[in-house]
């Protein structure tokens, strides 16, 4: 068994943790400021081999014969409440509890909690990005008035009238699909509040992430510096062996 590699590939593990690890830590830092942003987490396992017992061969390549070393098993949302803030633009919608809402993009609808909605030049209510905005039966809501009011239930009333109801879905197994859509299976939301005039902030919390960034920077110092001094004690050894 090639021992004399195990050193290497259990901190080369660790060193490479960090670096997945500064990936994550610096998006939610350059998020902090996006309205309705979710944080992402890491899960980390171990991958354990119990002093050799399940080696299949003398490989150093071959994972099974490593001891001890971290895996990322899958990065995933914080779909916690962010704080919300308030900008008098009617157009602005934010969400107090659960649910997303629904909109149509060229994959397919898609949900999201960012709620700075506009108008297209067709009138209908879009996001900033340009996706159509969904009511409660999936159709795309056009707006045909000019005072546009939301209720905390999601009624949409024009110059009085009502004319729409926002569609807001609860979602399982949720996936977040780049920085603020997602993607699952949807249920009706029940537990929400509609908010008129105010976003959703982003829930990462900046200093939070700045520790967790500086405690991770280290820590990949750490390992580059103990996996040079672990090659170079290799190297001695091997020139001694010669």
């Amino acid at each position: 068994m090639a021992i004399d590699y195990q050193p290497l590939y259990v901190l080369s593990g660790g060193m490479l943790l960090q670096e997945r690890k500064l990936s994550v830590v610096t998006n939610n830092l350059a998020n902090a400021d996006t309205p309705s942003f979710k944080r992402d987490l890491l899960e980390v396992s171990s991958w354990y081999t119990d002093m050799g017992g399940k080696i299949q061969d003398s490989s150093p390549e071959n994972p099974t014969n490593n001891f001890v070393y971290p895996m990322v098993v899958r990065v995933f949302t914080d779909l916690s409440q962010g704080p919300l803030r308030e900008t008098g633009n009617d157009l602005d919608v934010a969400i107090e509890g659960e649910g997303f809402f629904g909109v149509r993009t060229q994959e397919g609808i898609r949900y999201t909690r960012k709620g700075n909605f506009r108008l297209d030049k067709e009138g209908y209510l879009i996001t900033e990005e340009g996706y159509r905005v969904l009511d409660r039966n999936e159709r795309e809501i056009k707006i045909a008035g000019n005072k546009v009011q939301f209720d905390p239930e999601g009624n949409i009333y024009v110059d009085g009238n009502l004319q729409a109801t926002l569609g807001v879905w609860n979602l399982r197994n949720p996936s977040k699909v780049g920085f603020d859509l997602f993607t699952g299976e949807p249920t009706p939301a029940q537990n929400f509040r509609i908010h008129q005039g105010f976003l959703e902030l982003s829930n990462v919390n900046p200093i939070i992430e700045m520790v967790r960034l500086i405690e991770t920077s280290r820590a990949h110092e750490v390992y580059a510096r103990l996996v040079q001094a672990v090659d170079e004690v290799q190297g001695r050894v091997n020139t001694m062996a010669r």
